[in-house]
């Protein structure tokens, strides 16, 4: 695709720096004697043959903006740039958080408002005041970057900082210290040799912003770079291979959280408006295409309000401006800016043309759209949805870790579970410590459900099982944990604690009398109000009496306590969202399960029933090796069942039957 460029040496191995072309300056400028070892110049090489004789040729040939006549539909005005830096980032784990603070000045002092000054159509210059305060800050921010390169380059933030403030260039490069210019631009080229010359061992990024955007923010910012310059042809090559093999293969973007998903195609979309604006060629249908896989991705792992899953709610933010330049980018391929007009706020749809209202009610654009659920199987990673018109029910699990992260949204789209879904084991008093991490057992997803199983073997102690259901229709969620002890082990009383992460602003109250409770969220603008049902399944639905456990709040954990002398231990949920989430009829019973014609003990299967409103469930599960069992009128001959149970006719609808082959 790419002649002359061998893919593997290209991005994966060492290699030597790449080539500058010395650029053509103003017609008689060059000299021809320059020309021969133009081939051969390193960045660094260039810079210093350009400026060291005259820095402020080099200063002197920044664009002055804002230009005057009709813009061109590629020209992006630099406080768009200066805005779109803000695309994607996160509370990324670095070790100065502080430095966020400069990218975020950088962006108060050149974006949309400087330091409070709304730009309008009419006042096109800026007040010699403000002009003055952005200087300044300019000169403050680029003296910071030069004592933060290259010990930190790496620093996600530090590298936005720099490339935002070549974006910012054309406001004040001519007014700064020519010295400060040149000295920035010496350690950020420094920057780009060093990504050209490395793998991105820390990954893409912010590897990506070196190689790949600040080449392509020098050449928008240099009048005499055009699209045909070496830099800018060998940059969008970089960038056109790297668009698709990270498509191909996103688990680079996927680790931690997927925090690094959004920045990354953020800086894909500020590269290509910089290599726009100097008339750099278009992407061909491949890279379009990867663009647009990655925007699937991303749709993803995005809840109902726009922001990123698999982080706190509040370490993340809504960018409209974000999917409205994705959408205009990938706009060749229907299928994807449909489900994103539908599955995000309003402010991204409708601005690009879309009736996201309409489209939801329409039900006809389920078979237009694609397939609500994911599996990132490299990085254990589900998404699980009910479907892209409804904001209830979207479930995303990352087991990478021993610890899983859990987000649960509710029918407005916002986080009700978020954060680490935690276990806790205890046999005869003494704490099993839980180090190992988990790993699928069973994964199965069709028109009904989204199952997933998995296992975490704790060698020579026991193994735990955990499950999690999205059931589609119901908008409910089933969670459960089941404990196996190696047969070494010797009897004893078990205690198992669930825990779930809630929100700053959602809390859970028990009923008085009552094992259930339900979840309750407080808004800015409103009273609080229950938004979600929870059945403890594996607890009677009445307290008096109860020895088996108990359901209750704990700081930000809901906390499900389950207490057991039997050999294998089992605890169980529901929560249920949606209409069924608000409903006051609501019972769960416990029920007996035959084999051989005799009553089976709690230590072998459990079973329970559910009814909600006239609609009711029945799940089982078992505990010994598989056997047939009966229960409630089902005979049954595996580990798991969930289904539909229809009281007029008694007979059943099968959701998920897990079989041990």
């Amino acid at each position: 695709m790419y002649p002359g460029i061998d893919p593997i040496t290209f991005f994966f191995s060492g290699r030597e720096p790449m080539d500058w072309v010395k650029p053509k300056h103003r017609a008689g400028r060059a000299k021809a004697s320059q020309n021969d070892d133009a081939d051969n110049q390193t960045a660094m090489q260039w810079l210093e043959k350009l400026c060291v004789e005259n820095v402020s040729l080099l200063q002197s040939s920044l664009p002055v903006e804002p230009r005057k006549g009709k813009a061109k539909a590629t020209d992006h005005p630099s406080q768009e740039y200066l805005q779109a830096m803000l695309w994607g980032i996160t509370d990324w784990e670095v070790a100065k958080p502080a430095n966020r603070e400069f990218l975020q000045d950088l962006v108060d002092a050149f974006g949309p408002e400087p330091f409070g000054y709304r730009r309008t159509k009419n006042a096109i210059a800026i007040p010699a005041e403000i002009r003055s305060q952005q200087v300044a800050h300019a000169t403050k921010i680029g003296k910071w970057i030069t004592q933060q390169l290259p010990k930190s380059s790496y620093d996600p933030y530090v590298a936005l900082t720099c490339a935002g403030w070549l974006y910012a260039l054309p406001e004040v490069g001519r007014d700064i210290p020519p010295t400060l210019w040149l000295e920035v631009l010496q350690s950020t080229l420094t920057q780009v040799d060093r990504a050209w010359t490395q793998d991105p061992q820390d990954g893409l990024f912010p590897w990506v912003i070196w190689a790949c955007e600040v080449p392509l923010a020098l050449a928008k910012q240099m009048s005499h770079l055009g699209g045909k310059d070496r830099i800018v042809t060998e940059t969008l090559n970089r960038m056109a291979m790297l668009l698709e093999q990270t498509a191909e293969e996103p688990h680079a973007l996927l680790s931690f959280g997927a925090q690094d998903l959004r920045a990354f195609v953020a800086s894909m979309l500020r590269s290509r408006w910089a290599a726009d604006s100097v008339g750099a060629r278009k992407w061909y249908p491949p890279q379009r295409r990867a663009l647009s896989k990655l925007q699937s991705i991303a749709l993803h792992l995005t809840d109902g309000e726009g922001l990123a899953n698999l982080s706190h709610a509040e370490a993340s933010h809504h960018d409209a401006g974000f999917w409205h330049a994705l959408m205009d980018m990938c706009k060749h391929h229907k299928k994807i800016q449909l489900a994103s007009a539908i599955a995000l706020p309003d402010d991204v749809g409708k601005p690009t043309g879309w009736k996201p209202n309409k489209l939801r009610r329409d039900r006809t654009n389920d078979a237009r759209l694609p397939k609500p659920s994911h599996y990132f199987e490299k990085n254990n990673i589900i998404s699980m949805r009910r479907n892209w018109r409804k904001k209830d029910g979207h479930v995303v699990i990352d087991f990478s870790q021993d610890a899983l992260w859990l987000d649960i949204s509710d029918e407005s789209g916002k986080r009700l579970i978020c954060g680490d879904w935690d276990i806790a084991v205890e046999r005869n008093g003494v704490p099993i410590n839980i180090d190992v991490a988990w790993s699928e057992v069973c994964w199965f997803s069709d028109d009904d459900v989204d199952y997933l199983e998995l296992e975490c073997d704790l060698e020579g102690q026991c193994t735990i099982y955990r499950q999690l259901m999205l059931m589609r229709e119901e908008s409910m969620i089933y969670m459960a944990d089941a404990i196996f002890p190696a047969p070494s082990q010797p009897e004893g009383a078990w205690k198992l604690t669930s825990s779930w992460t809630l929100p700053p602003n959602t809390h859970f109250e028990p009923e008085s009398k009552s094992n259930e409770g339900r979840i309750y969220r407080t808004d800015e603008q409103s009273d609080s109000k229950p938004v979600a049902l929870f059945l403890p399944l594996c607890l009677p639905e009445w307290k008096r009496g109860c020895t088996a456990g108990s359901v209750s709040q704990s700081g930000d954990q809901l906390v499900l306590e389950s207490l057991s002398n039997h050999p294998r231990q089992f605890s169980a949920a529901l929560i249920a969202l949606g209409k069924a989430g608000q409903s006051s009829q609501f019972t769960w019973r416990p029920l007996t399960i035959a084999q051989d014609l005799k009553i089976t003990s709690r230590e072998s299967a459990r079973a329970v029933r559910v009814q909600i409103d006239s609609e009711q469930w029945v799940f089982y599960r078992s505990l010994t090796p598989c056997i047939r069992r009966t229960v409630m009128g089902l005979h049954l001959n595996m580990e798991f069942y969930a289904g539909r149970f229809s009281s007029k006719d008694g007979t059943y609808e099968a959701l998920v039957e897990v079989s041990p082959d």
